[in-house]
């Protein structure tokens, strides 16, 4: 599991620090525009926009928004590794999660997946992860999760 963490995490941290090689001290600065009136970012700023890119499910490099943009890269590198290290349980569940859900889908015969594909397809994830919460002995709460899951990744 710790190598299945240490990958997904070595993932999330190249999207978020993209693959630039040069540093903000190199590139030209421009003069300050006194009729322009331009927010001031700090490094919280650029923070709360990488919470809420993972937040969002999509985790990406936004070290050239202007929130990040005036960090020297060392210091994102630095708050994006937070972030990630901050959601590190949720990571490491869903992982766990994702390992079971594959284990089920792999162990269902193919003409079942069609059909819970189908399904998927034609009622949504909503309903279907209700049906399988009904279903189930002891419901874990993620059914819905599970289904969403197994539509964008398996069917």
């Amino acid at each position: 599991m710790n190598r299945t963490t240490a990958a997904m995490t070595a993932g999330i941290l190249l999207a978020l620090t993209g693959c630039t090689s040069s540093s903000d001290d190199a590139k030209p600065k421009a003069a300050p525009s006194p009729a322009a009136s331009t927010p001031e970012y700090t490094a919280a700023d650029c923070r709360a926009l990488l919470e809420r890119s993972y937040e969002a499910d999509a985790p990406s490099d936004v070290s050239a928004h202007p929130e990040c943009a005036h960090l020297p890269h060392d210091q994102y590198i630095e708050l994006a590794s937070s972030v990630i290290a901050g959601h590190k349980d949720d990571i490491i569940n869903d992982a766990s999660n994702e390992i079971a859900w594959d284990q089920a889908w792999d162990a269902t015969p193919t003409e079942q997946q069609e059909v819970v594909c189908d399904r998927l397809i034609t009622d949504g994830t909503d309903i279907v992860g209700q049906e399988l919460a009904d279903a189930a002995a002891e419901p874990s709460g993620d059914e819905a999760d599970m289904a969403a899951y197994f539509l964008d990744e398996k069917c």
